[in-house]
Formats: C-alpha cells, sequence, structure tokens
C-alpha cells in the first residue's frame, strides 16, 4: 500500500464509512418544483431525488434470460436438419 494510504488508515482507526442520510420529502424533485401534492412525513412511493440534471428515472432491474421449462439442458429443442443449423 502506499504510504499516504496507510497513514490516512492509522489515523482514523475504528471509523466506519457514514451511512447515507435517508431521503425526506425536502430532497424530492416533486416536492422542490411545486409538484407534490401529498403532506406526509416521509417519502412516498413516488420520490425522486432533485439533482441538477433534474428529473431522473429510476434504474429498472436487469432481465435474465432463463432456460425454457421443456427442455432438460436448458437448450431448445431443435428438429435435425433444420434450416439455418451447422451441423
Amino acid at each position: 500500500m502506499p504510504d499516504a494510504l496507510v497513514a490516512t488508515l492509522l489515523s482514523c482507526p475504528g471509523q466506519m464509512p457514514r451511512k447515507p442520510k435517508a431521503p425526506t420529502c425536502e430532497d424530492c424533485y416533486f416536492h422542490k418544483n411545486l409538484l407534490c401534492a401529498l403532506e406526509l412525513g416521509e417519502p412516498c412511493a413516488t420520490f425522486r431525488p432533485d439533482r441538477p440534471e433534474g428529473l431522473v428515472p429510476p434504474r429498472q432491474p436487469v432481465l435474465l434470460m432463463r432456460a425454457p421449462r421443456w427442455t432438460s439442458t436448458g437448450r431448445a429443442a431443435v428438429a435435425p436438419g433444420a434450416p439455418g443449423l451447422a451441423a
């Protein structure tokens, strides 16, 4: 390790990285732009952080393709001599 990194790690023993603070309604894009009609004490399901670049859509989960259920090896059954397949 570089000496500067070791010195930094040794100078703050036992300190854990801080957790990000919990979002509040005041941090929401809709609240800051006077678009929210709700008066809740906590962020709602439509909470979006107010960022300099504006409204950013939430990240979508990755779509994972599964093998079809009707195959035992995980590959689709193809008839021998089917067009487009190389032997």
